[in-house]
């Protein structure tokens, strides 16, 4: 499945900036303990525990089409898989097509470097472990876009067929005021999972009923 770019800055001194992503601001998330981890979830999530967060800042949308071309018309990276794509590649849709080398690239391009697991997981769950960024209330159309109940394919439910504008449901932005936490796009993170090496880096997902669609061979996501 392909995934998005969510960034972080570990510095809490810029975390008030609007950083160096245009229109994508960066939310300053800050330093304190948050429930890390479920109980009742697969096995690479389990156990549910405190741990200790250290000051960091995220942007406020997963990255876009535009905001990816405008990074590879500076850098000469290539575009994304489905840049061209008529409803996926529209300019306002979160960049899906990407490896993680890819996002990796972008990343330090503008000085920034994607979540670990657990920046992602306190930015969309918040200090107290929620189901949803918003609390522990269910999904419903206007806080995400979800797709069909049977991954991956889309649905127009919500009004949208495939992927929203990335700054689409401000019902379901966390309580920092991060939108799409879950839905729309799975994201990529610098961590790795259980039982994997480190030559093996994957990325996390934000939801896995989100609308996704297939990579081109030798592509991961």
């Amino acid at each position: 499945m392909p995934a998005a770019i969510a960034l972080v800055m570990a510095s809490a001194a810029l975390a008030a900036d609007a950083g160096p992503i245009t229109d994508n601001p960066l939310i300053a998330i800050p330093a304190g303990s948050f429930v890390f981890g479920r109980d009742d979830g697969l096995e690479n999530e389990r156990p549910r525990r405190v741990v200790q967060g250290q000051p960091f800042a995220i942007n406020r949308t997963e990255i876009t089409n535009r905001q990816y071309e405008a990074f590879v018309a500076a850098s000469g990276h290539r575009r994304a898989f489905y840049v061209d794509h008529p409803f996926l590649g529209l300019a306002d849709r979160p960049v899906v097509g990407v490896s993680w080398g890819d996002a990796d690239a972008f990343c330090r391009h503008y000085g920034l470097d994607l979540p670990s697991e657990q920046q992602y997981e306190r930015a969309a769950r918040g200090v107290e472990g929620n189901a949803f960024p918003w609390g522990h209330s269910s999904s419903d159309d206007a806080r995400a876009n979800v797709g069909a109940d049977a991954c991956c394919s889309g649905d127009d439910r919500d009004g949208y067929p495939m992927t929203a504008p990335a700054d689409s449901f401000a019902a379901g932005a966390s309580p920092e005021g991060v939108l799409n936490l879950v839905g729309n796009v799975w994201e990529w993170t610098r961590g790795l999972l259980k039982n994997q090496s480190s030559a093996e880096l994957c990325g996390s997902h934000r939801q896995a009923n989100s609308k996704n669609f297939p990579l081109p061979e030798g592509m991961s996501g």
